[in-house]
């Protein structure tokens, strides 16, 4: 075995990190590895990891911080991958991952609260700094996963940050929140409305948030109050010191005038928007109101991330936004082209970015 240097196995450890910290499937992180480390490997043919104590030390205090986490199945996945390969190699394993996984094996204890739901924590690497994510490990509920298209959404804001300075940010369907914690990376913005017609979905939002320890406004039950008579009240709630907003936005609106009682939508430079168009009924609603908002700001724009999963619900979205007479941009080639490095790994395929906006009269 080649003798490795101290640099090199803390580089392995942080790409290790990466790739665990996202989730990425057992046998696609050896291959990944094997590709950018060949040395830490037994042979060219084998995905077998050498694996010293000093490393199994590193990827324990590392990696291995905490077994819930992304989640404790996958972590078990992970510790019985190192188990194996130390078993086919005839070397000793780490006591202290041997008891992280005998205790993952253990009866798990009941839940404490009426809050069954199983979730995942993603942690992502960007700009040297780790921003987590709280999601649904089930796909019951769409706002509570990050999709491919928010990472698209973010790549596309860190390659073009000078874009996002001193610009009024609306997102719709903001979901996990990661372009909204992704935009805390430019400074300074004016102002950033995160939305979604979910309150669970922006409750949800508003730990990720504050997981990544960004101040935030809470409109939820402000925008909520159907009691409300004074239409004006929710703008004298609004704090203008505080960039970041999060508040409830149901798209499904016959009368787009009520958002003129939301302090701030109108004031939009910028509107964003990623894996939003999925449901064929609702891309009248989402349009009437890209409309809507890019008619009141002159020179607004939009930009959209969407996956084409179905391509009869996506060219429903194309003739809405044509029939409103919107100019469509896809910048997607152009955006890749010239974009850097990714801190998220996902699958760009079926992904296209948008640029719309209306022309000028």
């Amino acid at each position: 075995m080649v003798e490795i240097s101290k640099e090199n196995e803390d580089n392995f450890i942080f790409r290790m990190k990466v790739l665990y910290n996202q989730m990425i499937h057992i046998p696609s992180m050896l291959s990944t590895l094997k590709t950018e480390f060949p040395l830490f490997f037994e042979t060219d043919t084998t995905n077998l990891i050498h694996l010293p104590m000093s490393l199994q030390e590193q990827i324990n205090s590392n990696i291995l911080i905490d077994i819930n986490k992304p989640t404790r199945e996958y972590c078990s996945k992970f510790i019985k991958m190192l188990t194996q390969t130390l078993e086919r190699l005839d070397k000793e394993i780490n006591e202290s991952i041997l008891e992280k996984f005998l205790e993952i094996i253990s009866p798990k204890p009941p839940h404490q609260d009426s809050d069954k739901t199983e979730y995942c924590w993603k942690s992502y690497y960007v700009q040297n700094k780790w921003i987590t994510l709280k999601n649904e490990s089930a796909y019951n509920l769409v706002g509570m996963t990050t999709w491919g298209a928010a990472y698209q959404l973010s790549d596309f804001i860190l390659s073009n940050q000078n874009l996002f300075i001193n610009k009024n940010i609306l997102e719709l369907g903001s979901g996990t929140g990661l372009v909204g914690i992704i935009l805390d990376f430019i400074k300074p913005l004016k102002k950033v409305i995160l939305t979604d017609y979910s309150p669970k979905v922006l409750k949800n939002l508003k730990i990720n948030m504050e997981l990544n320890n960004l101040e935030i406004q809470d409109l939820i039950n402000d925008d909520d109050d159907d009691d409300d008579d004074d239409d004006n009240e929710k703008n004298n709630n609004v704090n203008d010191n505080i960039v970041n907003q999060v508040r409830v936005l149901d798209w499904e609106i016959e009368d787009l005038n009520i958002l003129n009682n939301y302090s701030g939508l109108n004031d939009s430079n910028i509107i964003l928007g990623a894996d939003i168009v999925y449901e064929p009924s609702l891309c009248k609603y989402l349009v009437s109101i890209l409309y809507f908002l890019l008619e009141r700001n002159e020179n607004s724009v939009a930009y959209i991330s969407s996956t084409i999963r179905n391509q009869t619900t996506f060219s429903i979205f194309q003739k809405e936004l044509n029939h409103k007479n919107l100019t469509v941009v896809d910048i997607t080639k152009q955006f890749e082209q010239s974009s850097p490095t990714s801190p998220f790994i996902y699958d760009r395929s079926q992904i296209v970015l948008y640029k719309i906006y209306l022309e000028k009269k």
